[in-house]
């Protein structure tokens, strides 16, 4: 090859860089007076910039290796079926943000490292927002103490006894907020933005007897954490992100700098085997909020077996039975995170083979009222195979299979289900893992917990029973015996107190969505901006108060979208929807009215919402047009608006 490509080479292999214009031309000179290509690439690797490569190639070699052997990483990726390609980050901060590029670049992730200061007069940079999918903001710890403390030194003054560490404290609070601010105003509209928590120093700075956790920098970190993530679901454009737990569950031993620096230096290795560790699940933690922001692929129902993984042994050959030894350890830790995944608004389901009186008084013995059975949306306790059980669980919660996870210790069982049901999910093996999964892995998570969450369970329930009686009756009687009620909320901005509710319904609807869009919390907010509003519908029956169930998203003429709750699937909603909104769109002045239909292969539910309500598909599109009010289900009774 030429000399010039030979030496651009070299500086790749052995520097792991481009050649600067100044080594090139030396080497390039050096050959030119004679130099044998050999003594160039002898004289390169002798190099104290060639030996630090090769330390740091030998190490990554070793780390790889062994992450590859050893310990599992915090966060799993189980439940994952989507491959989808990693985010494009624009990564802002000082050098203590480099380690995480390094690994980041070498794990192949689009990353690009913006060197921005947390000072308040520095002018944060441009960012393009078509060239990323995410802002992630590092923010420095000694610049933020700095603004608070007097001659702007903040490295020490935690030790000095003439410093009021609480006029610290405050000071700190408002300068984080202020630098907060100026970086949000700088950022593009609709980009998910998340701002990393502090490193929290360890609370062992006064001696065994000292109070750590009381004026000390320990406590004052933890204000700032507190703060930051306050101050961020006020304002709800952007994100905290915690990485102190990734801390914890690796170790900080050869990760954390305060060991070797001082605790205001607040960084991480790169090169050590934690700090790698560190760096790889904090991309993966952001990979993984990036889905929870999209409802890409969640979890929404969880299936369990009861002997051997509810409990430890089968209790039916159990002559006595003594709860501790059957529930202590493993089955509690995976009775809590059950229960965790309900708060999040996951719907939990048994299936098990026995017999269903006497399995029923064993659990209720075993578990009395830590975890009951009407923690359960359905209980299936029988000797009929479990796919069909199963079969019967998804058709009482109106659920895709997609959705669902199955959990079994037995691997034969969980060959019959997934026989039956492919696209399924599945856990057995190792139960000690599976409350590890249930609790990290992305696809349990929920972008925020919202009243209905916690109803959900009760709301199916009451799904069932209405639904069997409406077997034993005639349709048009059962429908006017619901005495059911739509009350019609206005949805502008984000204050609006069922906003985030809204915003849950909007992204995790499959079946009846007539486009399937996701959006984050910052691309609805720039889109109500915009003009545009969300018509939402509570619903209530004699059964119970269903809570928002239904929603349509408005601007200008067009009804962009529409989804209602698989719950209330066939009592006519969707239409006293459809017929409020065209009523306000009216009184706006719009005559004519364009509706949206994409198909995403999971949404048949809704594919006959326009042809049935007077539209009219307009030729080679996806539009839909028409201009007469549809009739109004009789049954309903609709108020506000």
């Amino acid at each position: 090859m030429p000399d010039t490509e030979f030496v651009e080479a070299i500086y790749q292999r052995y520097l792991g860089r481009a050649a600067d214009e100044v080594g090139k031309a030396h080497y390039l000179h050096l050959l030119g007076d004679g130099w044998r290509r050999a003594r160039v690439l002898k004289d390169l690797r002798r190099s104290a910039e060639a030996r630090c490569y090769a330390q740091y190639r030998r190490r990554r070699v070793a780390i790889a290796d062994f992450m590859r052997q050893e310990q599992p990483p915090l966060l799993p990726t189980d439940l994952r079926r989507l491959p989808l390609p990693k985010p494009r980050i624009a990564l802002l901060g000082t050098c203590l943000a480099e380690g995480l590029l390094q690994v980041a670049l070498d794990q192949g992730w689009p990353m690009r490292h913006y060197l921005a200061d947390s000072g308040l007069q520095n002018v944060g940079p441009e960012i393009a927002p078509d060239q990323f999918d995410a802002v992630l903001v590092n923010l420095t710890l000694r610049s933020i103490l700095g603004m608070a403390v007097d001659g702007g030194e903040g490295d020490l003054f935690h030790l000095r006894s003439d410093l009021d560490i609480t006029q610290v404290q405050e000071q700190a609070l408002m300068r984080l907020r202020q630098v907060m601010d100026r970086l949000l105003v700088g950022m593009p509209a609709g980009l998910p933005v998340f701002f990393l928590a502090f490193l929290e120093p360890p609370p062992q700075l006064f001696g065994v007897f000292g109070r750590n956790r009381h004026r000390s920098l320990y406590a004052l970190v933890r204000a700032l954490n507190d703060a930051m993530e306050q101050a961020l679901v006020e304002q709800g454009r952007a994100y905290f992100f915690e990485i102190n737990d990734i801390r914890q569950y690796y170790g900080d031993a050869t990760a954390y700098d305060g060991y070797d620096a001082h605790y205001t230096h607040h960084s991480l290795s790169a090169v050590s085997l934690q700090g790698e560790w560190i760096y790889r699940d904090i991309l993966e933690r952001l990979e993984g909020a990036m889905r929870v922001l999209r409802a890409e692929d969640p979890v929404k129902l969880i299936i369990t077996d009861l002997d051997n993984t509810l409990w430890r042994g089968v209790l039916a050959e159990e002559d006595e039975i003594v709860p501790w030894q059957h529930t202590e350890g493993w089955p509690l830790g995976y009775a809590e995170a059950l229960l965790e995944c309900k708060r999040r608004g996951i719907l939990l389901a048994i299936c098990s083979k026995n017999d269903e009186g006497p399995t029923r008084e064993r659990f209720q013995q075993l578990w009395g009222q830590r975890l009951r059975l009407e923690d359960f949306c359905s209980v299936q306790i029988n000797w009929q195979p479990k796919s069909q059980n199963i079969a019967e669980i998804l058709r009482i919660t109106n659920m895709l299979p997609d959705y669902a996870l199955f959990i079994d210790d037995n691997p034969l069982e969980i060959a019959e289900v997934t026989r039956e049901y492919p696209q399924i999910r599945t856990l057995t093996g190792d139960p000690e893992r599976w409350r590890h999964v249930l609790l990290y892995a992305p696809e349990t998570q929920v972008a925020q917990v919202t009243e209905e969450s916690g109803q959900r369970t009760a709301l199916v329930q009451a799904k069932k029973v209405r639904d069997a009686e409406a077997q034993s009756m005639d349709r048009d009687a059962w429908l006017q015996s619901l005495n059911l009620t739509l009350r019609f909320d206005r949805i502008v901005d984000a204050g609006h107190s069922r906003y985030a509710r809204a915003l849950e319904l909007l992204n995790r609807t499959n079946q009846f969505n007539t486009t399937g869009q996701r959006w984050s919390n910052a691309e609805m907010q720039d889109w109500l901006a915009s003009g545009g509003w969300l018509l939402a519908a509570r619903g209530e029956d004699r059964f119970a108060n269903h809570g928002l169930v239904a929603l349509a998203l408005l601007r200008g003429h067009g009804i962009e979208q529409v989804v209602l709750s698989c719950r209330v699937f066939g009592l006519g909603i969707e239409s006293a929807l459809l017929v409020e909104a065209l009523r306000q769109m009216q009184e706006h002045g719009h005559a004519d009215f364009v509706g949206h239909f994409t198909a995403t292969g999971r949404n048949d539910a809704c594919r006959d919402f326009w042809p049935a309500h007077g539209f009219t598909q307009e030729a080679g599109s996806s539009l839909w047009r028409g201009s007469m009010e549809p009739d109004a289900p009789t049954w309903i009774r609709s108020e506000g608006g």
